[in-house]
């Protein structure tokens, strides 16, 4: 997916295997490290590797934060536990990630900021038939089949009616495959996150999706840094990158970027 337009001119360089650096020749704000290193695991939309370079949706957001602070942010690639399991020991090689929700366990270890990088939701998606009985709540699914992808995790909701036999649940190794299963009504919804599903209808330009209202599930995630001296300055300056960026209207045309309009609910 391209660099977007609206970025300052800046001087690219070429990313290598699971990195992609920004060069930001202007100087950071005082007290602000003038390079970073942050990490995430692969996750489309948000994070992705193309043609040996990073990119998503939370990347150009951070590309565009990190650039108004004079900070030049390069992004590595990680599986998730690892990544976890990296912020978590006090030596670790890990001093930025994102994005994380918060827990009272992680805040021991980890400098939250006030300002979220996104919401999570977790929504069900079904296909519009006037063939079918409509779905517009959960009970509504009582003896069909939910497709999720392999080690996400479940809803209590969903869980619960897992447990009690009222509907089934169906593990798939992409959220890709997923939806072309709702599609052939192979199962009856797939459960998946909001914008995940939302970008992946839309890549596959699949017709008669819509998406559930309301989520099952709502969170905010972060940037994270590991504590240290420096840590609450810079949780405080992106904070105030992303509400300018918020107010200014850089959010919105990042994400309409990935998700274009968005997915009508039945």
């Amino acid at each position: 997916m391209p660099f977007l337009p609206w970025l300052r001119p800046r001087a690219w360089v070429a990313a290598l295997a699971a990195t992609a650096l920004l060069a930001v020749p202007a100087s950071a704000e005082e007290g602000l490290p003038a390079r970073l290193v942050c990490h995430d695991d692969l996750f489309v939309p948000y994070f992705m590797q193309k043609h040996g370079r990073i990119e998503g949706l939370n990347v150009d957001v951070l590309r565009e934060a990190a650039a108004r602070l004079g900070i030049a942010i390069e992004f590595r690639a990680m599986p998730w536990r690892r990544l976890e399991s990296e912020l978590a020991r006090p030596q670790g090689t890990v001093d930025c990630a994102f994005a994380m929700s918060r827990t009272p366990a992680r805040e021991q270890y980890l400098e939250f900021g006030k300002v979220a990088l996104q919401p999570t939701e977790y929504a069900l998606f079904v296909r519009r038939d006037d063939t079918l009985p409509a779905v517009g709540k959960l009970d509504d699914l009582a003896g069909k089949v939910i497709g999720v992808r392999a080690g996400f995790r479940l809803p209590e909701a969903i869980a619960a009616g897992v447990a009690q036999g009222r509907w089934s649940v169906a593990e798939v190794p992409t959220d890709a495959a997923n939806f072309q299963k709702l599609a052939l009504r192979r199962i009856d919804a797939v459960l998946a996150d909001g914008v995940v599903g939302q970008y992946t209808v839309k890549q596959l330009k699949l017709q008669g999706i819509v998406r559930v209202a309301p989520q099952l599930a709502r969170f905010d995630t972060y940037i994270v840094f590991r504590k240290n001296k420096g840590s609450p300055a810079l949780a405080a300056a992106f904070d105030r990158a992303f509400r300018r960026m918020r107010q200014d209207g850089s959010f919105t045309r990042i994400t309409s970027a990935y998700l274009g309009a968005p997915l009508l609910e039945p």
